[in-house]
């Protein structure tokens, strides 16, 4: 999907009047370098069953081009609408780099909330600055960096947080913009493994309740075109995929969660994924 034509989607639902339970919300998904791995673009080697019944009842994008392959840059489009060279978030947000949107940049939250609706962001986040990128709620590395991990990658405190906003929203008359910034599938490393594929997967690694990890044998993965086919790139992905079962499980939680408040019949949801270079595979 291009970023005009998501923000033509979410511009039609400012005419809605402001009712949280009887008018159009907007469930804003965003994987971490995320690619083709699901059954609903083909890769039948995947189990990805949320992203399937999502898919089943969604329009699928399956020419969708970001003109900076980058976290930071690809965030800053989609949630302004506008290529790095006019929203000023030409590199990374983060470490040495501190790249930032220009000023006077409006971005979708900010729109949103002048128009009425309340606006949370639960996950990874990775632009800047504060006042282009406004949320009314918000728990992200910039709220807690220590928290970085659980916010992005555990799916039962995700899960409670977003019950959290939600739970704010029966008092409030607003429509409601609620983004979730995955930090899954992206590379990790260290003793959480590849990409932290162990990482609440029981015992030392701790316990992330409401996941189930899938495992893969490397026979049974799908090796992209553009990397080699070796024992190395076959069991990298192994780990991606256990990754990706994590997103995977998180988006269905929220599902769930969006179905108990009684929102998903009132509720847009739209699942991007962050694309990173191929160079990130690092085979």
């Amino acid at each position: 999907m291009d970023c005009l034509s998501a923000w033509v989607w979410f511009f039609s639902l400012l005419s809605a009047a402001s009712s949280c339970y009887n008018q159009k919300n907007v469930l804003f998904l965003i994987a971490d370098d995320g690619g083709f791995e699901a059954s609903v673009y083909n890769n039948t080697a995947i189990r990805s069953p949320n992203v399937d019944a999502l898919g089943a009842m969604s329009t699928i994008f399956d020419r969708a081009f970001t003109s900076v392959s980058s976290c930071s840059p690809s965030r800053s489009s989609i949630l302004t609408g506008l290529p790095t060279h006019q929203n000023g978030m030409y590199g990374l947000e983060h470490g040495t780099h501190h790249f930032r949107s220009f000023d006077d940049v409006r971005s979708l939250s900010m729109i949103l909330g002048k128009a009425g609706y309340r606006t949370g962001i639960i996950g990874k986040k990775h632009v800047a600055p504060d006042y282009v990128y406004p949320f009314d709620y918000s728990k992200t590395e910039f709220d807690d960096p220590g928290m970085s991990m659980q916010f992005g990658r555990n799916i039962t405190l995700i899960k409670e947080l977003t019950e959290e906003f939600l739970d704010g929203c029966k008092n409030d008359s607003s429509p409601i913009f609620l983004y979730i910034g995955f930090r899954d599938p992206h590379r990790c490393g260290g003793p959480h493994g590849a990409f932290c594929e162990v990482w609440g997967s029981g015992g030392e690694h701790g316990v992330i309740p409401d996941w189930k990890p899938q495992y893969y044998k490397p026979e049974e993965v799908k090796v992209p075109y553009n990397v080699p086919d070796t024992p190395a790139a076959r069991d990298d992905l192994t780990k991606q995929y256990t990754s990706i079962s994590r997103l995977d499980q998180g988006i269905g939680l929220l599902v769930e969660l969006f179905k108990k408040h009684g929102l998903i019949n009132d509720t847009l949801i739209v699942y991007f994924r962050s694309v990173h270079p191929v160079a990130h595979w690092r085979i």
